[in-house]
């Protein structure tokens, strides 16, 4: 499968490769991406053989979050597609693996954190900046939250600051730096370990820590929040200023 916004590699089972390949909008969760990106899902749960999903990035920004333009009318199926999207890659039966390797702000970040392992690249950054957009977290504070635990991500929302790969693995948000050589040694432990165990293990987890909130939260949450005219004026203030697409 070769679409826009998403590539597809399944020639090397049991591992499947999802790339990221918008670099033009940063990778940003709009409307193609996040059907595409379901699609490839789909697709690699349907390959025959397949037990690792590995999802990576091209470009500088492994994905610069949700898209902000047309909010007025599209914010709710938007934030669905997003909430569907990580529930999805909590509970596939497939082991998830990100190689981030660059920016992962916003949504991105929550989109890593759905993963079952992070891997840090040279590059990567971590940024949760919805509180400066004047917007809130509502849909991946909680997938956030599963990985380093509440206060944590909490605190990653409130302040918005920048967080590198080495202190990200010291947080919990990511499992590991090193880019492709990690990701080489990841691979070999996984395909080292029973499949069902895999697929059991994963599915236990999922049971016992659930990753997402209720939609109806989310969709509360953020409506206040995009019901207040001042947050529309604040986003568009902001890409006037060339400090969003």
């Amino acid at each position: 499968m070769a679409v826009n916004a998403v590539s597809v590699d399944a020639s090397r089972p049991p591992v499947v490769r999802v790339t990221l390949s918008s670099p033009g909008t940063g990778n940003r969760l709009d409307e193609p991406l996040l059907a595409q990106l379901s699609a490839a899902l789909t697709e690699a749960e349907a390959t025959q053989g397949a037990q690792v999903l590995v999802l990576d990035a091209a470009g500088d920004a492994f994905c610069a979050g949700m898209a902000l333009d047309e909010l007025e009318s599209v914010w709710r199926p938007r934030i669905e597609a997003v909430g569907e999207l990580l529930a999805r890659l909590t509970a596939s039966p497939l082991v998830t693996v990100a190689l981030v390797d660059g920016a992962a702000l916003g949504g991105g970040v929550g989109l890593a954190a759905a993963c079952d392992q992070v891997i840090a690249g040279p590059r990567a950054e971590f940024r949760m900046t919805e509180v400066l957009l004047g917007l809130l977290p509502a849909t991946i504070l909680p997938v956030v939250a599963r990985r380093i635990g509440a206060h944590r991500a909490y605190g990653l929302a409130l302040t918005a600051r920048e967080v590198p790969g080495a202190e990200a693995v010291g947080l919990g948000l990511a499992d590991a730096t090193g880019g492709e050589d990690e990701l080489r040694r990841v691979l070999r432990r996984l395909r080292a370990a029973d499949p069902g165990a895999l697929a059991a293990l994963k599915s236990y987890y999922a049971e016992l820590f659930p990753a997402l909130p209720p939609e109806e939260l989310v969709v509360e949450a953020l409506g206040h929040r995009l019901a207040d005219a001042q947050v529309h004026q604040r986003i568009a203030g902001l890409r006037n200023q060339g400090l969003i697409p």
